[in-house]
């Protein structure tokens, strides 16, 4: 996600989730005034729940979209790896936004359920109805354009967009299902305050595993798909590697994965050095996705010590 250097090769996809994020934003609000609508005129808590449910989506995507501007400028003398943090921060934003959003109607349905009461008097079906299919399309539209751009799906920013997209897809088969329960059995008339429940656990469960990304991150935690052990056991397959130690591994956001280590080689000259240097990193990069490795060399008869530059055992 830091174009002026480019370690990710992806300019064109940069672009394209650019776009993808403002047709994102466009057709949530379009979505927010139809089911804005759709819900006076239906009387549904359900569909309410989904139409204010739209307005944390509409910040989402929108801070979504000022993160990834942000980290277009690059490095700075001040913020050395760019501006990829605010990513994890904009993820954790929308993340508590989708919690709070989930926990405040998950309460309202929970009361309408015990009193065994409707949100606005007698819920019509014909108008979930109406409203729910549109948006369903509209929805799937726009999950299909960002979860088609290539490589960023393993971002916490745009990952936290597709959940929100992903999960609005599920509450809106959940709505469709409400207004035909109710359209074939009237009496069935909490199928709606249920429908809200639901909508208010779906949106719990998705703000989970953001919460829990966002926080990876900021405790350097080495990311989940990777393993120490195999990372060592990697290294160690490089020739004239003897030993790997002080191994590090963190994240500065989910796509850019850093590390340092120390590795113990035999005596050699400054470019066999660097052939282990540029081998180790070509590893790190094709078997575990870690752009950034720093090693340093140390050799037996001066570890714990770097070797001083252009020196050689020749020398």
């Amino acid at each position: 996600m830091h174009l002026p250097v480019l370690v990710h090769g992806e300019t064109e996809a940069e672009e394209r989730v650019h776009r993808g994020l403002r047709l994102a934003v466009e057709l949530s609000i379009a979505i927010l005034l139809v089911e804005s609508v759709g819900s006076i005129l239906s009387r549904s808590l359900a569909l309410t729940v989904d139409a204010v449910h739209n307005v944390p989506d509409i910040l989402a995507f929108m801070i979504s979209w000022l993160a990834l501007r942000a980290t277009r400028r690059g490095a700075s003398g001040e913020l050395t790896f760019g501006a990829h943090r605010f990513e994890v921060f904009a993820g954790l934003f929308n993340a508590a936004l989708v919690l709070g959003t989930g926990l405040g109607f998950g309460y309202a349905a929970a009361l309408e359920l015990a009193g065994r009461t409707t949100f606005a008097g007698p819920v019509d079906p014909v108008w979930i109805l109406v409203v729910a299919v549109p948006v369903l399309g509209l929805r799937a539209v726009n999950l299909g354009v960002l979860g088609r751009m290539p490589g960023r799906a393993r971002d916490l920013n745009l990952r936290s967009v597709l959940v929100h997209l992903g999960s609005d897809v599920a509450i809106t088969l959940a709505l469709l299902a409400a207004g035909l329960i109710l359209l074939l059995d009237p009496s069935l008339y909490l199928a709606d305050s249920a429908t809200a429940l639901v909508i208010g656990a779906i949106l719990v469960v998705e703000s989970y595993p953001l919460f829990r990304s966002g926080w990876d991150v900021l405790t350097e935690r080495i990311p989940r798909d990777l393993s120490v052990v195999e990372i060592e056991k990697s290294a160690l397959g490089v020739s004239r590697v003897a030993g790997i130690h002080d191994l590090h591994v963190w994240a500065v956001c989910p796509t850019l994965v850093c590390m340092t280590a120390h590795v113990r080689v035999e005596e050699m000259s400054v470019r066999d050095g660097m052939e282990v240097v540029a081998e180790l990193r070509r590893r790190m990069a094709d078997e575990f996705g870690i752009l950034h490795a720093v090693f340093e060399l140390e050799t037996d008869a001066g570890r714990g010590r770097p070797e001083p530059p252009g020196a050689s055992p020749d020398g």
